[in-house]
């Protein structure tokens, strides 16, 4: 399944929803997308990766890149994964490579 992406905006928020799987070509788009959502200095970016299904080094490397960047600003990176499944591959991932210790990742839509 190709990457779809669809970008919602909030008050001082932007939500990115992530469908699919993250790789080669599409993390390419990704980063274009995640740079120009970022380039809009919004205080909070929400990267909704629910329905995600596989993230390769590059989307990876580029979320530790704009959620750093946007720290460094004092600006709110959060990733959002409702999906209720212990077992998923983006919480098994973030897990595994510990940056559940590091990024901010909420489970519900409330939190983030």
């Amino acid at each position: 399944m190709a990457l779809d992406m669809k970008v919602r905006e909030k008050k001082e928020s932007t939500v990115i929803q992530l469908i699919g799987r993250v790789i080669g070509v599409d993390g390419e788009k990704f980063s274009k997308k995640l740079d120009g959502v970022y380039s809009k200095r919004k205080k909070r970016l929400i990267l909704d990766m629910s329905n995600v299904t596989f993230l390769d080094s590059h989307g990876l490397g580029t979320i530790v890149y704009y959620f750093h960047s946007m720290q460094k600003e004092k600006r709110d990176f959060v990733i959002l994964n409702t999906n209720p499944d212990p077992t998923t591959y983006v919480k098994r991932l973030f897990e595994l490579t510990n940056l559940d210790k590091i990024l901010t990742i909420v489970s519900t839509v409330d939190e983030a």
